[in-house]
């Protein structure tokens, strides 16, 4: 156990470990947090121009209004196998954090959850777009 803690504390950076933190308890409304959803193609973690724009703004602003944190939460669809969706949310949430990086945000602001076991923004599992999304939340 301590070998690990002593790996992890040399190999991930304590401000990403606080970001995460901080961003466990998030959700999508979250009072104090401005909110900024970029949606998905289905089983895509590309980002389309719109998507892009969103993002750009977002990062503007953040970077504009020295934000201390950005927390993002990434969904996939609840259609196929809970591990192919866990993948899925991950890689939306590296191309949105990969676009906030290139807008200027600094990499250590920025933590993210992948949302848990039930996948999915409404519980019939029928297919809709806010279960292909990533939700960017910064401070007010």
């Amino acid at each position: 156990m301590r070998a690990l803690l002593a790996w992890l504390l040399v190999m991930v950076p304590v401000s990403a470990i606080a970001q995460a933190d901080r961003c466990a308890a998030l959700s999508p409304a979250a009072q104090g947090y401005e909110s900024v959803t970029v949606f998905f193609a289905v089983g895509s973690s590309a980002l389309d121009e719109r998507a892009r724009a969103a993002i750009r703004r977002a990062a503007g602003q953040i970077v504009a209004q020295h934000k201390d944190h950005v927390c993002l939460i990434g969904r996939a669809s609840p259609t196929g196998s809970a591990q192919a969706n866990e993948r899925l949310a991950a890689a939306r949430v590296r191309a949105v954090t990969d676009a906030l990086v290139a807008g200027g945000v600094p990499r250590p602001l920025i933590g993210s959850q992948v949302q848990g076991a039930a996948w999915g923004a409404r519980v019939d599992r029928a297919e809709n777009q806010a279960d292909r999304s990533v939700t960017i939340l910064y401070p007010r």
